[in-house]
């Protein structure tokens, strides 16, 4: 896979990544706030993340195969291992620590996000030749 595929992939994961986890953010908040509803859909949704951060590590890595930036790859990673950490203390009931690796999270997807959508996409086709400047132009004779 290209670069510049791989790119977009990574930039698709991360910005689903990013969504899911505000959603995430919004159901903790309501089942902390009363609605205890919602933490049913706070535990779905959080499986749904750790699917999504395996797809942003296999695109990390392809990212990383094929010239990009080396550092995306170890962060998903950690990220994802951080997840699977969160989920086991989300189900074990841990509130004060799932709490804090939750903010941990959500502020690692976002500086993630923030390198994935910033590293410039290499160009498609072959560079253009470069025109000559009318100062050049002037001067032939």
């Amino acid at each position: 896979m290209s670069l510049r595929k791989s790119l977009i992939s990574l930039r698709i994961t991360a910005l689903l990544q990013s969504v899911l986890m505000l959603a995430q953010v919004a159901l903790a908040g309501g089942f902390l706030g009363g609605h205890f509803d919602m933490l049913r859909m706070h535990g779905l949704l959080g499986r749904g993340i750790v699917v999504v951060a395996v797809l942003m590590a296999v695109a990390a890595f392809l990212v990383r195969r094929a010239g990009g930036p080396g550092s995306v790859l170890p962060a998903s990673l950690v990220v994802l291992l951080a997840l699977i950490g969160q989920m086991m203390l989300g189900l074990n009931r841990s509130v004060a620590a799932h709490v804090v690796l939750g903010v941990v999270l959500v502020s690692a997807v976002a500086v993630l996000s923030q390198r994935a959508m910033t590293t410039p996409l290499p160009r498609t086709g072959p560079a253009a030749p470069a025109r000559a400047s009318t100062v050049e132009t002037e001067l032939v004779p």
